[in-house]
């Protein structure tokens, strides 16, 4: 593994061995790390891929919160967090000197929806990896104020959300693979569902884990990688 690059944006590099393959960027979840996902770009570093792992605001070496899991912290910073990462992703590849058309993006919980948003907003990124997060943000907002005993969205809210919502944006047409535990008591799979029916393709590949809770399982990994070794 490499050392944080000391860039405008810090990151973690793994340069792989196949110049043709797709440069993976993957993003963790609220509350994660990149540190969690060493074994994961290592493993795919020996695959030929080179991978990326930004660090994500509020994490890492970006200003931590103490309590991630604190309801408040969440509530108040997770759609910002969300937002600032796919904002932050041209400024990203300008530092790595990368295009678009070489990216493919990965992410897992949070990770997920950053992913999902990245990929809706540039058509030149080569494909998209969802796990256990989603690519229907107003619809999962809605689902999370349910749960949570909140009040339904303003009207300003909705039009925010809009402005990212992957749901809100015409599909490229490049591969999609969505994975989720139907177990997940986190995330609710409704969200994988709404993105799928909105892409509607035979390229988007949705793949439930049967007895999987809010987890990035060893199974999920091997669905990962065979995925992308056949489309790549």
């Amino acid at each position: 593994m490499r050392k944080r690059e000391k860039a405008q944006l810090p990151y973690h590099m793994y340069n792989g061995s196949d110049t043709e393959a797709p440069i993976l960027f993957i993003y963790h979840g609220w509350g994660g790390s990149t540190a969690g996902y060493d074994d994961l770009a290592l493993e795919l570093q020996e695959e030929g891929y080179t991978v990326v792992l930004p660090d994500i605001i509020h994490h890492d070496s970006r200003n931590p919160i103490a309590n991630h899991f604190d309801g408040k912290s969440r509530q108040q910073l997770f759609w910002s967090t969300v937002f600032q990462t796919i904002d932050e992703f041209e400024s990203l590849i300008a530092d790595l000197h990368m295009a678009k058309k070489h990216i493919l993006v990965i992410g897992s919980s949070m990770g997920g929806f950053i992913a999902s948003g990245i990929f809706a907003r540039y058509e030149e990124i080569q494909g998209l990896v969802n796990v256990n997060g989603s690519g229907a943000f107003t619809l999962l907002e809605e689902l999370f104020r349910q749960e949570d005993g909140r009040g339904a969205l303003t009207e300003e809210e909705i039009e925010r959300l809009k402005d990212y919502d992957p749901v809100e944006r015409k599909y490229s047409g490049a591969p999609v693979l969505l994975m989720h535990g139907d177990k997940d008591t986190i995330i609710n799979v409704e969200g994988q569902y709404a993105y799928a029916a909105h892409c509607n393709s035979s390229k988007v590949i949705f793949e439930i884990y049967k007895d999987v809770n809010h987890q990035f399982t060893a199974d999920m990994v091997e669905g990962l990688k065979s995925w992308l070794n056949a489309q790549f």
